[in-house]
């Protein structure tokens, strides 16, 4: 009776619950960097896009123009890309951080009434004797294996990634630190000398991402892949650990 009513006080207050509660926190990190990380993403496709409608005319002896910086297409589209995975990576962290706690809480239910079979079924050939054991088992993996798997990813990612992340995060910041001043729409000048002016500043900074745009775009997936161990393999590779176990649990 009494671990029925410890379940069902657990269930009803989960958000003070210190596990659950850490768990939401971690993911709600995980989340915030991806958000910061997105914005440089969105900055740096913003500068690259706009840098390449900067026309460059001939005058009036050669006729015509001409969209130099049409060479960081290339660039431009795989930070799109890796701007849409990350959205999505803080999109489905956030979710991860929101129904942790109503995850746990349905888990400590289900052990609550798991418990109430056991007192009202006691022997084992009873009705719904044969439900207590998967109750009780799903229950812990909701209320206990899900926040702990997140609990102990936090130990192990930071561990495992920080070195990376300062690595490539440095690079990133060097790389995009001339770019965001700098962003401002072509269409907006007047006159042929802001237009070569604006094409020149542009060029420069250009030149600058385009030679190092193989370093750029590597960092980029490097702290891509640093989001996801934190935040989806590690989670996942804890989570099927503690499911294997509830798996051969269940077996006996």
């Amino acid at each position: 009776m009494m671990l029925a009513l410890v379940a069902f006080a657990a269930a009803f207050w989960y958000t003070a619950n210190p596990v659950t509660r850490g768990a939401q926190d971690y993911a709600r990190g995980v989340a915030a960097a991806s958000g910061g990380l997105y914005l440089t993403l969105r900055s740096l496709n913003a500068f690259l896009s706009t840098a390449q409608e900067v026309e460059v005319s001939g005058g009036v002896i050669v006729g015509g123009s001409a969209q130099p910086l049409k060479v960081l297409e290339p660039i431009d589209d795989t930070v799109e890309r890796i701007a849409g995975v990350v959205f999505f990576v803080m999109v489905t962290t956030g979710v991860i951080g929101l129904a942790m706690g109503p995850v746990s809480a349905i888990g400590f239910g289900l052990i609550g009434l798991a418990a109430l079979l056991i007192l009202t079924t006691g022997a084992r050939n009873r009705p719904g004797s044969a439900l207590v054991r998967p109750l009780g088992i799903h229950g812990c993996l909701l209320a206990l294996a899900v926040p702990v798997s997140f609990l102990i990813a936090s130990l192990l990612s930071d561990w495992m990634t920080a070195s990376v992340w300062a690595e490539h995060d440095a690079i990133i910041a060097d790389i995009s630190a001339t770019v965001a001043p700098e962003i401002r729409q072509a269409r907006g000048l007047e006159g042929w000398r802001a237009l070569l002016e604006d094409a020149k500043r542009y060029g420069k900074l250009a030149t600058g991402i385009y030679g190092r745009a193989d370093e750029l775009v590597a960092s980029f997936v490097a702290i891509l892949a640093v989001l996801l161990i934190k935040v989806l393999v590690l989670p996942l590779v804890i989570l099927g650990a503690f499911m294997l176990l509830a798996r051969n649990l269940g077996r006996k």
